[in-house]
């Protein structure tokens, strides 16, 4: 009988992709030496596979952290890292205007085991500021934080809330989505763990789910134990894209930063606008903040126009630039009015409660060149404002 052919590993610039659910040993002692942590290697497809190991590695180096651990999307990330470390009894704090299945695994998921969530609105980073030492307590196990914050870009001062907690009880997480780790490294600012769905600017491409918690071995530890368990683990294929990804986002980043801005400033600009949410301009809220937390600003700006509804959804219908989507961060412009799109399951008062207008644009620029999203939304614009101008022709004039 032929002895079975073990391939060796192939010194790759690109490292390959792993899909194999099970790695075997040459022999006992080498199993005892892994376990005693004396030698790295894959045990089984659950617990480790050297294409996550690989980019688990990347993601820590870019956030600047010990360690980092992948998960199947960003939620999954959250979801797994505030189950291992809460328990019951526990409180979590969070920043009021998160993403909805945030606000609803805290309050509907996580009450169900006996930890109570408080959700602080950070619109008005002086009210934050005063609610958020009235609200914290000892059973506070949790700080999390988006920041920026969708779609409002609204940030907080992590120093300030680290100045509030008690590090021996309290984790503060933060969810870097939106700033990505070019723009901001929330651990410098005292943050335990940052978080971040990987879909979005650190994929980059459009073409995978994934997300991540990124921190100190002692915190990710415990995580990764949970993750062992709830079986959350992202496939070697998705791996490998998020590494290619990795590799050009500080280019693609320095890119969405100058688009952004510029086309941001453009709408600042346009009589139909009537606001303009993006941290790299002064008038944003946070426009300090953003000063000392973020290098850049990133590729996403909310902005809410003078007509209607049914006129931003024209306005919207008539771009030919980006898709009509929910996405960002990818090489596509993506664009969405908010209460039609990502929060159309809300009431008016929970959207009103929350800002979220009825003409509320969110737009992400992709890796087009400012002009062309410029043309295109000043072209849209214009022929909004020209039919706002015919209806007030049109409409009869009452006299009194």
């Amino acid at each position: 009988m032929p002895k079975t052919i073990r391939a060796p590993y192939l010194n790759a610039v690109v490292p390959p992709i792993s899909v194999s659910s099970a790695y075997y040993f040459r022999d006992t002692e080498e199993f005892r030496r892994y376990k005693a942590g004396e030698i790295s290697g894959g045990r089984y497809g659950r617990y480790d596979n050297p294409s996550w190991l690989q980019t688990e590695a990347e993601l820590a180096q870019l956030e600047g952290t010990e360690a980092a651990l992948l998960f199947p999307s960003g939620m999954s990330a959250v979801a797994n890292t505030v189950s291992a470390l809460c328990k019951q009894g526990d409180r979590i704090l969070y920043t009021g205007c998160a993403y909805r299945n945030l606000r609803t695994f805290f309050n509907e998921q996580m009450s169900q085991y006996g930890v109570e969530s408080c959700a602080i609105c950070q619109a008005d980073i002086e009210e934050f500021n005063e609610e958020f030492k009235k609200q914290y307590d000892n059973r506070c196990r949790i700080v999390f934080v988006e920041m920026p914050s969708n779609p409002h870009m609204y940030l907080v001062d992590l120093e300030y809330i680290k100045s509030v907690i008690d590090p021996s009880k309290t984790l503060l997480i933060v969810d870097s989505t939106f700033a990505s780790p070019i723009n901001c490294q929330p651990t410098k600012f005292g943050a335990d763990l940052v978080v971040h769905s990987c879909t979005k600017y650190l994929g980059g491409h459009g073409d995978l789910l994934a997300g991540c918690v990124c921190g100190s071995m002692q915190l990710i530890d415990p995580i990764r134990n949970y993750r062992n368990i709830s079986g959350a683990v992202c496939d070697g294929f998705t791996a490998f894209l998020l590494s290619r990804s990795l590799e050009t986002l500080g280019v693609r980043m320095e890119k969405l930063n100058r688009t952004g801005l510029t086309v941001a400033k453009a709408l600042e600009k346009n009589p139909i606008v009537s606001r303009v949410y993006y941290t790299g301009l002064s008038k944003h809220p946070h426009a300090s903040l953003a000063s000392r937390y973020l290098s850049g600003h990133g590729g996403v700006i909310a902005f809410e126009l003078g007509c209607s509804a049914e006129e931003a959804e024209k306005f919207i219908d008539r771009l030919e630039v980006p898709f009509m989507g929910t996405n960002f961060g990818s090489h596509h412009a993506m664009v969405e009015q908010c209460a039609e799109f990502t929060y159309y399951k809300l009431s008016g008062a929970e959207r009103s409660e929350m800002g979220i207008s009825d003409t509320l644009i969110r737009y992400t620029v992709g890796l087009h060149t400012p002009d062309v999203v410029i043309d295109d939304l000043v072209r849209s614009l214009r022929s909004i404002s020209l039919q706002i101008q015919d209806n007030r022709r049109k409409s009869p004039v009452v006299h009194v």
